[in-house]
């Protein structure tokens, strides 16, 4: 139960500071990192919550998020090798 509290405590105080400072900070280093093509009017709804949810998870478990990093990491990795290897196998011809 004290996890939870926290949990949303951090989750509402980060989600309130995105919110606030959304057009001077957050948008800014959204529009370096996003194509053209990902990014639209209500940006500020959407990333912001995202954002708030994976700070409020990395401050109360951040052995678990950074796990789940890791996880996600290596099936990229293996996913691109396999795709590598499969293109390089298929015959075009």
């Amino acid at each position: 139960m004290t996890l939870t509290v926290i949990w949303l405590i951090a989750f509402a105080v980060i989600l309130f500071l995105c919110l606030s400072r959304w057009e001077a900070t957050v948008s800014s280093a959204l529009d370096k990192l996003m194509p053209s093509v990902l990014r639209s009017e209500d940006d500020r709804w959407v990333w912001s919550p995202a954002i708030a949810v994976l700070g409020a998870t990395a401050i109360v478990r951040p052995v678990d998020l950074l796990l789940t990093l890791v996880i996600i990491g290596l099936i990229v990795l293996i996913g691109s090798k396999l795709v590598c290897w499969a293109m390089r196998k298929a015959n075009f011809h």
